[in-house]
């Protein structure tokens, strides 16, 4: 097999040509796989599945073999972001505040959703946020000078991230509503919407996305499992 694979790349280098390992087919056609059975049906409807277009999208994504609590992504200009898409785990994000040394949850995704920052890639607005992924997993990623390239060609492609980011402004206040609530009440309907995010993260990371510290996030479930609310 060693042969085999020194001679295919003898023979390219003769004709200039790159120099492409087996590994390199296999990774173009696993990130095709995960495309078409992962990210294409999670835009629904939205998007068509036509060959030229997986073959762009194919194209521009890379892969990425995350570990638990890997930061993807790390605050910066607007034009060097990323959208990801985590195959099998969920991922957060949260704000550093560093006068007060501390953070303040931001968003929460399940696994197979699209994440990016709306305003970055949209407006080119400064990204704030770190992007944490919460267990080991798989995860896609495109810039967005390249996800812009393919909303200007493919307008599915453009209304669909369009429709998403009106979807995550949503979402955002939909915390914000959350945040104004007694720390008990926050505290319960955070542990009833997002089960899921509860068992694969520390009391430490729940807390973050309550606006309360460990401590008091701990004292807030003790208060709950008295009354038997939780």
């Amino acid at each position: 097999m060693q042969n085999f694979v020194a001679a295919i790349q003898q023979n390219f280098a003769m004709y200039n040509a790159p120099q492409f390992t087996p590994m390199n087919y296999y990774v173009e056609d696993y990130k095709r796989e995960l495309i078409t059975r992962y990210v294409l049906p999670a835009f629904g409807q939205m998007v068509s599945d036509e060959e030229s277009k997986i073959n762009e999208i194919v194209k521009r994504c890379r892969l990425h073999n995350a570990v638990k609590y890997q930061q993807l992504e790390s605050p910066g200009p607007g034009w060097e972001g990323h959208l990801l898409f985590s195959i099998q785990a969920m991922v957060h994000s949260y704000y550093y505040n560093m006068d007060k040394s501390c953070r303040y949850g931001t968003n929460i995704w399940n696994k197979c959703r699209f994440i990016f920052n709306d305003s970055g890639l949209l407006d080119g607005e400064p990204r704030t946020d770190y992007i944490e992924i919460l267990e080991s997993g798989e995860v896609l990623s495109i810039s967005y000078a390249d996800l812009l390239d393919l909303m200007e060609y493919y307008p599915d492609i453009n209304n669909a991230i369009r429709i998403l980011a009106v979807r995550q402004g949503m979402q955002y206040r939909k915390r914000n509503a959350l945040l104004l609530q007694t720390p008990m009440e926050r505290v319960k309907q955070f542990i009833t919407e997002n089960q899921s995010f509860i068992y694969c993260t520390s009391q430490e990371v729940q807390a973050l996305h309550v606006n309360l510290t460990r401590v008091g996030y701990v004292r807030q479930l003790e208060k709950l499992n008295s009354l038997k609310l939780i």
